[in-house]
């Protein structure tokens, strides 16, 4: 007599909860296909895409299929199948989910190096989400744990111990298989290793192709035929002036037709000269989200947010700036400018400051002007520790590095970043601190986003109008006061470096486009990772117009002041605009930082810096007593800033910053043989110590 038939909650009890009576293979392909499928349409946002990427290019669906597969392959070699399902399905979703959201923010999609960057993400995260959205995180996060457990507990099993021989096998040929699509695809060029624009290789490419091809492709490939000789012939060129086009007369340049110059901006250009002196200071300002708004369609405003700008772009050297990233990607820029090194030849997303300078140092414009006896210095109004530039620093080879930890007088925007006002000052004190002539990086914050949709400007001086929405014109006038008082500084700091008794050239970029969700469409020129430059100087350089890539504006500079250093920014002024550029120079890349440094002779000739945070070391000088009542006490010193913290007998104590001499601690009575030390501690939520401690016993300081 046959048994009754179970119900389906009774299989689903005694069997396990997500159990599907479909043959094993069905569930694996089935399985695939519907993540590959919701993947790529999490990341276009647009069925159209999605069925032009599945029907109209198939061999790149089937790339992206063959990884999925192979990761969900891994069921087979466990008894708990349905788990290990359960749990790729959960790795491919966090993958297309954090993709779709940092698209909302960003133009870059998500990919393995983001990874790196969580702590400086963490640092900044208070500004683009706010507490409902941390709630909501929390809760992703937490519901993501829950399905883990019910799954472990829950999801079908088999009865009995799998064939573990035959599921590697199958496990194994998938793999090889995936990895043999792969092959064909690299070497018939379908598939290509590196992407010049991120943006477009996801949308062309596939998200879990382009996700694992970040993972997999780090650093720069070894170029065909690598050898000592080819180095030799690439760097066996003489090293000529690469300003060759005809110049342009310094003549008085008005400003266009719908900018209004004041009157006092109306200066007569000074003679050019021909020689320099190497001396001549060298700053650099790279200004956050900075460009000319004017350039945008649509979105209007009342007057010139950027006057000065304007009026040095007509009348210095200047013109469009080739950078390699959109709407982030600060880091990526500064690589490129400080050494010389074209991005494009790194691994897709890669951030160099995460990778291969974590390890070793590089060539690099502070080892340049160190060569000639310069001091370096670098300046940035926010965390020292953001991109860990508090080490990554000493690896190229700076001698001091001012964070906001060591500013004080600091001032906020109603997003709470720093305000670029506080750099002049710090930029003066670093030349006057030597006796050197000085090579300055500065890199501004002010421009950052995330740029508000509530208007929450009470009287702004730039009005906005013309965005498609009343939040997008909030944003943009939000953002276009900010770059209105950035421009105000460039005003302060050219009008203080003019009467500066030294010489001095200062170069002014933005590092890339804001995080506003631009398109070509919005652009005049049609192009988004293009920003403007300005080369402004106080002895008379000649007004050049031109336009240049990143990596190769740092050459540019030391051409026209008679600078011939380094190996990548010799090639560069050598070889600029000549027949294999790119190829050599990528080779030139993987030789000195991932080859066998014939260029250097087959050593590292760099050395990590001794860098110093702050201009001058902290002193603890004493300690008073002001009230006996509540144990009150003024710790005096110089160099206080508001990160300066004192640490009690080995543990932090609450501190009040009272001025640049002044500390106050209340609450504890100090003893005799208390130790008392005065740390910088950094701005980010991490709170890592940035100094070495200055402390001293507590009866010694009385």
């Amino acid at each position: 007599m046959m048994g009754k038939k179970k119900s389906f909650a009774e299989k689903i009890k005694k069997e396990g909860w997500m159990r599907i009576d479909c043959h094993p293979l069905a569930v694996w392909f089935g399985s695939t296909i519907v993540t590959v499928l919701l993947l790529e349409l999490l990341s276009r946002k647009s069925l159209f895409s999605l069925f032009h990427f599945v029907f109209v290019t198939p061999h790149l669906f089937l790339m992206n299929f063959m990884l999925v597969l192979t990761t969900y392959s891994l069921m087979f070699l466990t008894r708990r199948w349905g788990f290990v399902r359960g749990l790729v399905a959960i790795f491919w979703g966090a993958i297309g989910v954090t993709d779709f959201v940092l698209l909302l923010f960003r133009t870059t999609p998500f990919n393995w190096h983001d990874l790196s960057l969580i702590d400086s993400a963490m640092q900044v995260m208070n500004h683009y989400v706010s507490g409902i959205g941390f709630v909501a995180i929390g809760a992703v996060i937490a519901a993501c744990i829950v399905l883990i457990v019910v799954l472990f507990k829950k999801a079908a099993r088999l009865s009995k111990r799998p064939n573990y021989k035959k599921g590697a096998a199958s496990v194994v040929a998938v793999a090889l298989l995936t990895v043999y699509f792969w092959c064909v695809g690299r070497w018939s060029a379908i598939l290509p290793r590196n992407f010049s624009n991120i943006a477009e290789a996801y949308q062309t490419y596939g998200l879990a192709y382009c996700f694992t091809n970040s993972y997999i492709s780090t650093g720069i490939s070894k170029p065909d035929n690598y050898d000592a000789q080819k180095v030799e012939n690439i760097l066996d060129e003489e090293v000529v002036p690469v300003n060759t086009e005809v110049e342009i007369d310094p003549v008085e340049t008005k400003a266009p037709e719908e900018v209004s110059v004041p009157e006092e901006y109306e200066e007569e250009t000074k003679a050019p000269i021909e020689e320099y002196d190497a001396g001549v200071n060298v700053i650099y300002l790279q200004l956050e989200s900075f460009f000319d708004i004017t350039d945008l369609n649509d979105v209007t405003v009342n007057e010139d947010p950027i006057p000065n700008y304007h009026r040095l772009f007509d009348t210095c050297s200047s013109g469009f700036l080739s950078v390699p990233s959109v709407g982030a990607g600060t880091a990526n820029t500064e690589f490129e400018i400080l050494t010389g090194m074209n991005l494009d030849f790194f691994g897709c997303g890669e951030y160099p400051y995460q990778t291969v300078l974590r390890e070793q140092t590089c060539e690099s414009l502070p080892y340049c002007y160190d060569n000639i006896g310069y001091t370096s210095h670098a300046i940035h109004n926010n965390s020292a520790t953001f991109y860990n530039r508090n080490m990554v620093f000493s690896r190229l080879g700076f001698d001091t590095f001012t964070s906001m930890e060591y500013m004080y007088n600091l001032t906020y925007t109603p997003e709470n970043w720093a305000k670029d006002k506080v750099l002049t000052t710090n930029i003066i004190e670093a030349m006057e601190s030597t006796d050197t002539s000085d090579f300055i990086y500065t890199i501004s914050v002010q421009g950052h986003g995330a740029y508000p949709d509530e208007q929450i400007l009470e009287d702004p001086e730039i009005t906005v109008s013309g965005a498609p929405t009343e939040e997008g014109n909030n944003k943009w006038e939000y953002y276009v006061n900010e770059i209105h008082e950035m421009d105000n500084f460039v005003k302060e700091l050219t009008d203080k470096l003019a009467d500066y008794p030294e010489d001095v050239v200062l170069v002014m970029y933005g590092d890339h486009l804001p995080t506003m969700g631009l398109t070509v469409e919005d652009l005049d020129n049609k192009y988004l990772f293009q920003t403007e430059y300005v080369m402004w100087d106080n002895f008379g350089l000649q007004k050049k117009e031109e336009n240049l890539a990143a990596y190769q504006m740092a050459a540019e500079v030391m051409d026209r002041v008679g600078i011939h250093e380094g190996t990548i920014f010799r090639y560069h002024q050598a070889r600029r605009n000549t027949k294999n550029y790119q190829v050599d120079l990528e080779t030139l890349q993987y030789d000195v930082l991932y080859g066998q440094r014939y260029a250097y002779g087959g050593e590292n000739p760099f050395e990590r810096t001794k860098m110093r945070m702050g201009l001058y070391d902290v002193t603890l000088d004493s300690i008073r007593l002001v009230s006996e009542t509540d144990h009150t006490y003024y710790i005096k010193g110089t160099e206080f800033t508001p990160s300066s913290e004192v640490k009690l007998n080995g543990e932090w104590y609450d501190t009040v910053y009272v001025n640049p001499t002044t500390l106050m601690i209340t609450g504890t009575e100090l003893n005799d043989f208390d130790r008392l030390a005065v740390i910088q501690r950094s701005n980010s939520s991490t709170r890592k110590p940035l100094s070495k401690s200055y402390d001293r016993s507590c009866y010694a300081l009385y």
